[in-house]
């Protein structure tokens, strides 16, 4: 006897396989968040390299060494950490591989998303090819933030790649989100999202060089950037300044103008990360950089760049126009839900 929350067979054929379904599946959505995570990862096993000094760990590539693919147990500490990072490329390609399935079948509907998968599996072994360039140049400090920019990248587009598959599956989603809410403000809204997009840039990009200038950029015997380490890092603040004004005005047209749910919910959380970020920053600064903050900041740097995508991912999705949506019967997410967000 079947229950009622058992799927049937026409739910099973209606979905497709489960590793290739036809719609928006919860799998879907999982893998989106996975690209996420593993994103993040990366960011947070690269800061470890270059905080224990293991950026020439393995010294060579794509060898660890001229005569083997792994570390050895003479290389120490530090092979095994950058040797663990570079294996963490293998999680992300698998990562990949099953979200540009998840999303295959549905590349008429929501090509957008199979394009966003698409991108960040090619994104990948550009991350190893650039990766071994910087380690045959010595850690280049301009190559290592190339590095870091990257991965910061792949961030924004899976966060992107969350947003819309929850925003098209999710009716709760897509009725907080749906398009045209804002049309009247479209032009103040997306400037606004647009500024923070740009500033948190920036930020990211400032903050590579404050980093290739101080004492983590990678192995003790590294290049270092020839900035003024204080310079520098005021030079980053500023941004991070503006940032912080652009949320906080944003906040305050949010109120006053009633602007979606959605966008005022994100535009705080962009704001809480921030906050975080700048706590911890000047903590560092003051404190000669201890390897546990730096870490952290790190990490946070990976939550603002999720937190600034999907910022201005749902700015563009509640000021756009709405489509003509023809509805078909048979496919529940078709009801209601534009071709493209």
């Amino acid at each position: 006897m079947t229950r009622a929350s058992d799927p049937t067979d026409a739910d099973v054929r209606a979905d497709g396989s489960f590793l290739l379904p036809t719609r928006i599946t919860p799998w879907v959505r999982w893998m989106a968040v996975a690209s996420l995570l593993a994103n993040s990862l990366l960011i947070l096993t690269g800061g470890l390299v270059r905080l224990t000094g293991s950026g020439l760990g393995c010294p060579t590539w794509p060898r660890c060494t001229d005569a083997s693919w792994t570390n050895t147990p003479e290389m120490g500490m530090h092979g095994v950490i950058e040797f663990g990072n570079r294996l963490l490329t293998f999680v992300l390609a698998l990562v990949a591989v099953l979200t540009f399935l998840a999303v295959l079948r549905l590349r008429r509907r929501h090509r957008d998303l199979m394009l966003i998968a698409l991108t960040l599996g090619l994104a990948i072994p550009l991350q190893a090819v650039v990766g071994g360039i910087v380690v045959h140049t010595g850690l280049n400090p301009w190559l290592v933030g190339v590095h870091y920019l990257i991965s910061s990248g792949m961030i924004a587009l899976s966060a992107v790649l969350v947003n819309r598959t929850r925003r098209r599956s999710l009716p709760a989603v897509r009725d907080a989100e749906r398009p045209g809410q804002a049309l009247a403000q479209r032009s103040l809204l997306r400037t606004l999202v647009v500024a923070v997009g740009v500033l948190t840039a920036l930020v990211l990009y400032l903050g590579t060089l404050v980093t290739g200038t101080g004492p983590h950029a990678g192995d003790d015997s590294s290049a270092r950037h020839a900035f003024d380490a204080y310079l520098i890092t005021r030079a980053h603040a500023v941004p991070v300044y503006l940032l912080v004004g652009t949320v906080l005005a944003g906040l305050a047209l949010a109120r006053r103008r009633h602007w979606p749910v959605p966008l005022a919910s994100a535009l705080h959380a962009l704001l809480a990360v921030l906050v975080l970020q700048a706590l911890i920053g000047y903590y560092q600064y003051f404190n000669g950089l201890p390897v546990v903050a730096v870490a952290l900041h790190l990490v946070g740097s990976a939550a603002l760049v999720w937190a600034a995508a999907r910022t201005v991912e749902k700015g563009f999705a509640v000021t756009r126009t709405p489509d003509v949506v023809v509805r078909t019967a048979g496919d529940p997410q078709a009801a209601g839900a534009p071709a493209r967000g």
